[in-house]
């Protein structure tokens, strides 16, 4: 391949940016992502590199766009490599083919009915067609959390370590009502909402739509 072509390719491919705090965050996004964002860049988060997260990735997100009581936004993850430039102010390297990738989040709408910018929770893959369920699943779980009498529930604990938690309900609202879910999914007969590493709700789609909180061990890897 002529050298030209072939370097022509890579600038394509491999850019450089600065410290992504420097740029403004729309601009940020055009740059890195071209043509693949709907909606415009709103906002960025730099997470470092961390013992368990070697790498340093840049999210930026898309504007969220409302679906009837809740809201849909794309968040892009970019994987950024320090170019090894000694000057004080930071350059990276973002691979546009290889080192970006997306997924679908989705969050209630506030008291208001407006798109909320914090909250959002990752829509599994194979639930991105599954909109409704997952609202609705989504709905009936902060129901829940709200107190709700029309929400039938049962906690399930796994080990009997979790059996006090099971048993106080208001304290278990408090302690889920803290952590923002991982990621939520849709099956045949139920949402499966992933709250954090050893809890996890699913809601019946029959009636009467009996969700049950299920308290466990961490998964070992």
């Amino acid at each position: 391949m002529d050298a030209v072509i072939s370097s022509a390719i890579l600038s394509a491919i491999l850019i450089a940016i600065p410290e992504p705090s420097s740029v403004p965050t729309e601009e940020l996004g055009e740059l890195i992502l071209e043509e693949r964002a709907s909606q415009p860049i709103v906002s960025q988060e730099l997470r470092h590199s961390q013992i368990f997260r070697p790498l340093t990735a840049l999210v930026l997100n898309e504007q969220a766009v409302r679906q009837g009581a809740s809201c849909r936004r794309t968040q892009w993850l970019v994987r950024l490599t320090p170019t090894g430039n000694t000057n004080e102010t930071k350059v990276w390297w973002v691979d546009r083919k290889k080192g970006v990738r997306s997924q679908s989040q989705i969050a209630l709408t506030d008291p208001s009915g407006e798109c909320t910018t914090e909250g959002y929770i990752q829509i599994s893959d194979q639930a991105r067609a599954d909109s409704e369920r997952v609202a609705w699943g989504l709905d009936r779980y902060h129901a829940f959390l709200n107190g709700e009498e029309t929400t039938p529930y049962r906690c399930v604990a796994e080990e009997e370590l979790f059996l006090d938690a099971c048993s106080d309900l208001e304290a278990l609202r408090s302690r889920l009502s803290e952590k923002t879910p991982v990621y939520i999914n849709s099956y045949s007969q139920h949402v499966r909402i992933k709250i954090d590493s050893m809890s996890d709700v699913e809601i019946d789609f029959a009636s009467p739509h009996h969700l049950t909180v299920k308290l466990h061990r961490p998964a070992i890897f």
